[in-house]
């Protein structure tokens, strides 16, 4: 008898997983994402199982226009949250959501479209979290511009930064601090602060400064104008 009774639950147990709906608990987590983010996900089911849900032509934008396209995800709900593994070619993202409104997102070497004509195309490897409890978040990126159209004080056709981030919800969007980094191999190096001021139905403030120091002097380049159009002004040290 008590055999039976454990043979019935074991099957209501394993019925219940199995029919599970994934696909609903999936689209129902990127839609809580979507709309506290304003990231919007477009992409293209394959399956769900028990397994988790796999999708591909996966493609993500940001308010500011960053996009990053993936050529397949792997995404699994937990409770009240979920984690996702995407694949860009040999390289890869992870991301867990917490049930407290905590983001982790880890990525190795994955491209992503600026938005901006002037910083062009981006490798990005790091880390960055975000909580919605604190409408906040901070990262540690190492950034690789290999088409930038930067007024540079020297010509690099490529250079790399390392950045720390921090963002604050400010109400009518999010404020974004970066702390750069920036090394051109033996033509230039470069650090300065960075900041993206929200305005409401128009691209981000940008403003900030960077001391450069290359073999033919010192300056700073200044920056104003939005993340879409950029505007630089060089000032050399006398």
């Amino acid at each position: 008898m008590i055999g039976r009774i454990f043979l019935f639950l074991l099957v209501f147990i394993a019925t219940l997983v199995w029919r599970f709906p994934y696909e609903g608990a999936i689209a129902d987590r990127i839609a809580r994402l979507e709309g506290r983010t304003g990231v919007q996900v477009d992409y293209t089911p394959e399956s769900a199982s028990v397994m988790g849900v796999e999708w591909k032509d996966v493609r993500i934008t940001t308010r500011t226009g960053l996009k990053v396209q993936f050529d397949q995800a792997k995404l699994r709900p937990t409770l009240n949250g979920m984690s996702a593994y995407a694949t860009q070619g040999k390289n890869q993202g992870r991301l867990i959501m917490g049930p407290t409104g905590d983001i982790n997102l880890r990525m190795d070497q994955l491209k992503f479209d600026s938005g901006s004509p002037q910083f062009g195309s981006m490798v990005v490897t790091g880390n960055v979290t975000h909580s919605f409890t604190k409408r906040a978040g901070e990262g540690s990126l190492r950034l690789v511009l290999a088409d930038h159209k930067i007024p540079l004080p020297v010509e690099v056709a490529s250079f790399e930064t390392g950045s720390r981030l921090f963002w604050q919800d400010r109400g009518q969007g999010y404020e974004l601090r970066i702390e750069i980094k920036l090394i051109g191999g033996p033509e230039i190096a470069a650090d300065g602060n960075i900041l993206l001021e929200p305005q409401p139905g128009l691209p981000a403030k940008l403003s900030g400064s960077l001391n450069f120091q290359t073999k033919l002097g010192k300056g700073r380049l200044m920056i104003q104008g939005t993340w879409k159009e950029p505007h630089w002004t060089m000032v050399r040290d006398s």
